[in-house]
């Protein structure tokens, strides 16, 4: 059987999406590590949904990108070096 195989090496690509990224680069360490979204949640004192949220490239707040990254480097040692999706902080005060 024949496969045919397309060149594509001169043809214009789009950039992956920030959300894409992020999913990709947290399936990868939590994969490569072996690690449940329950055990990171239980670890970093975090609802399930939280890090779920992170998963699919949703924000969370600051503090709790803190503290799952944080958890990460406990359960494995090895620092987590992806982005996370962070609200935006709101300023106080000001008009």
């Amino acid at each position: 059987m024949r496969t045919y195989t397309a060149d594509i090496t001169n043809r214009e690509t789009q950039p992956l999406s920030r959300k894409a990224v992020q999913r990709s680069q947290i399936t990868h360490y939590m994969k490569r590590h072996r690690l449940s979204i329950h055990t990171v949640a239980f670890v970093a004192g975090v609802p399930l949904m939280v890090v779920w949220r992170v998963q699919q490239g949703e924000p969370i707040t600051k503090e709790h990108a803190h503290t799952i990254r944080f958890a990460f480097l406990c359960l494995t040692g090895v620092p987590y070096k992806g982005i996370f999706a962070v609200y935006p902080e709101e300023r106080k005060g000001t008009r």
